[in-house]
């Protein structure tokens, strides 16, 4: 069988977006406001059949939440095959387009002729789609306003046009309106919140077109899937597939995987299309989303750009781009999936590989502050001449010798100050670092740094968010609003437990170490204070969650705390279909 590449234009999602926008933006009066105006309330649009929606609005109509009526729901009712709207299905109409030339030095288009293509569109295939709008009211009034509104438009159709691609020869269709039940009383039962449901019924002539096909001097250029693009924010159609309203299919292209290190890209072969019976492992790495920060990944054997492009086209140096799919998390810590961006261009020496410009604004920002570089702290040590603010992230822990320090309670003054008191003499200092586990609630607990010391039992530290950083240092940074340079911001716990329940237990270093008695975990980031001489945690790894980001100073390389690890925040392997290119 034929290796047939997937496509997919959401076409069937662009009428249903464009129905619900027909049925969106109507109003009810609910009476005057004080200027003696009319009041207006705009009735939402849902998509969603009639059970889905009616028990949304029981679940909502409760002691802490309003009935939400009225409102419309559509949904899809029926898709059959129409046949008698049947044309030749062979048939294959052509378009010839010609480009103006360009100028890749000027960066400008002339007057002369460029590159000509052929665009050949294939049959449609007709559907007629029926869809069905519910109306839910809890009054005659707001049934009838709406209504009125609603029939009026419909003498006897409505045009809906999903693209204003003229390539497209697809994107007309109408709606027209075939039968109304006026009210329903019988959903829900058994309750005492009785709701009205007025149906309407829509039928849609529709096509549905294969992808067209864009030839150049009579060879595939490429596939176009995908000539709808808009933002569609504002219309709520949960249910259907996927709660991101822009549908947009790409079709990576042999189905080859893309490798990204520094400035530089190259392909790599799709295990999927190995050959068994030469034994090709030419792709046998992990996936960059398992890969370690220090992975080198295996890259195979090294395939000519120029020989897979020759079908396609050529690259336009400067301008021709690839786009990279990937996740970001966004301040509210909800992943999103965005493209990082970046031209290209042929490389002088290397055929396998091509030369990558990243834009610089679709990178993620530093979450928290960069670092001064990597290092394994049982091989390098402190040099003696680090300045204050100084950061490493640390690949092996620190502190093995651990010593208990008895605690015997921990309280906190209602502020950002916790106190903690030992049975036996801590022997600790200003700056010293204890880690404080096993107490509650669980902003006692942490890699701290000890603020001060009141007596030989007893030491106190600054509680800090730990969805920020984990770690208190015991000076600010130059953002007053933050207290460690990784972003914790000082907590003052609401409501306040005081005296920490549970059982709190709390260890240092007590053992020879060229970091003093500093306890930290690999994938840690650690900092030297000047005022203390001392260093201190100011990025817990193993209390912070959630996503971060900051930038290697000496590589300029970003990373990615992804909650557990840390990794490459944009570079290393894409899987077929994760990445773009455009010629």
């Amino acid at each position: 069988m034929a290796n047939i590449s997937h496509f997919y234009d959401g076409q069937l999602r662009r009428f249903i977006i464009q129905f619900t926008r027909m049925m969106s933006n109507f109003q009810y009066e609910t009476g005057k406001d004080g200027d003696g105006n009319q009041a207006l309330i705009k009735v939402p649009v849902r998509y969603g059949d009639i059970n889905r929606q009616v028990a949304n609005i029981l679940r909502q109509g409760s002691e802490n939440a309003l009935v939400s009526v009225p409102q419309m729901a559509t949904y899809i009712q029926s898709l059959t095959y129409d046949r008698p709207r049947m044309q030749e299905p062979t048939h294959i109409d052509k378009i010839h387009v010609r480009e103006r030339s360009f100028d890749p030095e000027t960066n400008t288009y002339s007057g002369t002729q460029g590159n000509q293509h052929t665009i050949e569109r294939i049959m449609p295939v007709p559907f007629e789609l029926t869809m069905k709008c519910d109306l839910f009211t809890n009054n005659t009034d707001q049934k009838l306003q709406i209504l009125e509104q609603i029939l009026v438009l419909f003498n006897p159709a409505l045009e809906l046009q999903t693209t204003d691609n003229w390539v497209d020869w697809t994107s007309l269709s109408y709606a027209e309106i075939t039968d109304l039940t006026f009210t329903s009383r019988s959903i829900p039962s058994g309750t005492d919140d009785e709701i009205d449901v007025a149906s309407m019924t829509f039928t849609l002539p529709i096509w549905l077109t294969p992808p067209a096909k864009i030839k150049k001097l009579g060879v595939i250029e490429k596939i176009v899937a995908s000539l709808y693009d808009e933002d569609a924010s504002k219309i709520d159609v949960t249910g259907i597939i996927g709660s991101d309203l822009l549908s947009r299919q790409e079709i990576t292209f042999g189905n080859y995987g893309l490798y990204v290190e520094g400035n530089k890209v190259r392909l790599l072969q799709s295990r999927d299309t190995l050959n068994e019976k030469t034994g090709d492992t030419a792709h046998v790495s992990p996936t960059r989303t398992v890969a370690k920060t220090d992975t080198q990944l295996v890259y195979g054997r090294e395939i000519p750009w120029a020989k897979v492009l020759a079908a396609y086209g050529r690259i336009t140096n400067g301008l021709s781009k690839i786009k990279l799919e990937t996740s970001i998390t966004t301040a509210n810590n909800e992943d999103t999936v965005t493209y990082i961006t970046g031209t290209i261009a042929e490389h002088p020496t290397e055929e396998h590989n091509l030369l990558f410009t990243v834009d610089e604004d679709t990178i993620p920002s530093d979450s928290i502050v960069s670092f001064s570089k990597i290092i394994d702290p049982t091989v390098t040590g402190p040099t003696g001449s680090e300045v204050n603010g100084q950061r490493y992230l640390i690949t092996q822990p620190i502190g093995t010798s651990l010593h208990d320090l008895n605690i015997t309670s921990i309280t906190h003054d209602g502020s950002t100050t916790a106190t903690v008191t030992c049975s036996l003499p801590h022997g600790l200092a200003v700056g010293d670092t204890v880690r404080i586990t096993g107490a509650a609630p669980s902003y006692y607990n942490g890699t701290i740094g000890v603020k001060a010391v009141p007596s030989t039992t007893t030491f106190t530290y600054n509680t800090v968010s730990a969805t920020n950083a984990a770690a208190s240092s015991t000076a600010q940074t130059a953002d007053l609003t933050k207290f460690t340079a990784a972003g914790g911001v000082l907590l003052t716990p609401s409501p306040l437990t005081s005296p920490a329940v549970g059982k709190p237990v709390g260890v240092t270093n007590r053992g020879p170490s060229a970091w003093g008695n500093l306890v930290a975990s690999e994938s840690d980031i650690i900092q030297y204070n000047s005022t203390t001489g001392k260093w201190n945690v100011d990025f817990d790894s193993s209390n912070v969650t959630n996503v971060q980001y900051a930038t290697n100073e000496n590589t300029s390389v970003q990373f990615k705390w992804t909650g557990s690890q840390w990794q490459k925040s944009w570079e290393g392997e894409y899987a077929p279909g994760d990445w773009v290119l455009d010629l």
